[in-house]
């Protein structure tokens, strides 16, 4: 299986994403990186990356994104990538989405501490962004598929508390971090 990781936005050099790798062993993960672009070049530039990714995901990979990153992994979704599913981290993505049927699961990883996508609502609401941006990184899923699940990673007991849109990130929590998401993957498909 294929997962994808997509990162964000001003992103120069190694994403924080890409921590995530060695805590998928077993899966062929692959890193399509579109370079640095700013916030306001996602109103134009995103539908090019979406059109250019979009050959290279199959049917049954699945897409883990972070904050820009998660704007394009739905506009794949969108346009039929019928993936096995998504994770959302810190997701610069409006809040109430429909998960398609031809995507069998989403897991949304958020926290409340996360002020860029506050921000990136207001950018997405006044026009200067891509117009899907939303604070869904900072407030979590609205809606009420049972497939879309909600990771607040702020309060999940047992884990440590992340604050902020690339906390989890970092290898204090990640290491805590990568084996929970690695782990939920696992469990979709028990």
């Amino acid at each position: 299986m294929t997962i994808h990781l997509i990162h964000g936005i001003h992103t120069q050099g190694e994403a924080p994403i890409q921590g995530l790798i060695p805590y998928l062993p077993g899966y062929d993960v692959r890193y399509p990186d579109y370079g640095w672009i700013s916030g306001i070049e996602t109103r134009l530039v995103n539908s090019i990356i979406v059109g250019s990714l979009k050959p290279y995901v199959a049917d049954g990979d699945i897409i883990i994104a972070h904050s820009n990153g998660c704007a394009i992994a739905y506009e794949l979704m969108r346009m039929g990538a019928a993936l096995a599913g998504a994770i959302f981290i810190n997701a610069a993505l409006e809040q109430n989405i429909t998960r398609f049927k031809w995507v069998s699961w989403i897991d949304v990883y958020f926290n409340a501490g996360d002020q860029i996508t506050e921000v990136a609502k207001i950018a997405a609401e006044i026009g200067v962004t891509d117009l899907q941006w939303g604070d869904m990184g900072h407030a979590g899923y609205v809606g009420t598929d049972p497939k879309i699940t909600n990771i607040d990673c702020g309060r999940t007991s047992g884990m440590p508390v992340v604050s902020g849109h690339s906390d989890f990130f970092t290898p204090e929590h990640l290491a805590s971090w990568g084996p929970y998401l690695a782990a939920r993957i696992k469990a979709h498909f028990a």
